[in-house]
């Protein structure tokens, strides 16, 4: 299984940082997807946190725009979605374990994961969209970007429910010493991001006293129930009806 959350620190020097990507990337000829066949090893990745949007829905679910943006780092790379037939296969979560971690790489983050989105609609891609384009506004604080981070957790909502993601850790508690695999619920992830500050340990995107956040997403037609300490895994996402 793969684990999501181990992003190395890396130097950043410049405005642009050089990555090695495993050998997944190819070529690309006119944008169209066909290759040339000559096998590329890395791409620079944009390190500033200025980001204008290519396309009014980008992001949010099957928008494809981001495929034909310029400054997108990732569009003729194979970002793979996990292979349950090989389990070591380079996936999209080795992409991102190789972008800086903090301001450096949220950008890049964000072009990475809306990349996965628009080649293959899952709960998984529009939620680490969501949350790239969350860390985004909290280093610019641009209202475009707040609200693009909003628009996409609540797709997550509204398109993707009942998805979940897969974090491993805890290998102590496994007689083998090997680390857990365990589904987390999505719907409650993106809730909680949203109400819950220190959730992500960014700047709020409804800012103001949590109940605001309870209250748009009633107004999006969601319940929460919030998440209680120590571990705040136990919150509750409903539809609403009134």
């Amino acid at each position: 299984m793969r684990a999501l959350r181990f992003i190395h620190f890396r130097p950043v020097v410049s405005r642009w940082l050089s990555v090695i990507l495993l050998g997944l990337l190819t070529a690309a000829c006119g944008g169209n997807g066909s290759s040339d066949g000559e096998v590329i090893t890395s791409v620079p990745l944009p390190t500033d946190t200025f980001l204008s949007l290519n396309c009014e829905d980008v992001g949010i679910n099957a928008e494809q725009c981001v495929l034909s943006d310029s400054e997108n780092p990732y569009r003729n790379v194979a970002v793979r979605e996990f292979d349950v037939n090989n389990a070591n296969a380079e996936t999209k979560f080795d992409l991102a374990n190789q972008i800086p971690a903090g301001r450096t790489g949220a950008k890049s983050r964000f072009y990475l994961w809306s990349t996965a989105l628009a080649r293959r609609q899952s709960g998984e891609n529009q939620y680490y969209t969501a949350l790239a384009l969350h860390e985004l506004f909290n280093y610019n604080e641009d209202p475009v970007i707040q609200n693009q981070a909003l628009r996409a957790y609540r797709s997550v909502l509204d398109n993707f429910f009942g998805s979940a993601t897969v974090f491993e850790c805890c290998a102590n508690v496994d007689p083998g010493g090997e680390p857990v695999p365990f589904a987390v619920p999505l719907n409650e992830r993106t809730a909680d991001n949203l109400y819950r500050t220190e959730a992500t340990g960014w700047e709020r995107l409804v800012p103001g006293d949590p109940l605001l956040a309870l209250s748009l997403m009633s107004e999006w037609q969601y319940c929460y129930t919030p998440a209680n300490p120590p571990l705040y895994n136990d919150g509750v996402v409903s539809v609403c009806s009134f």
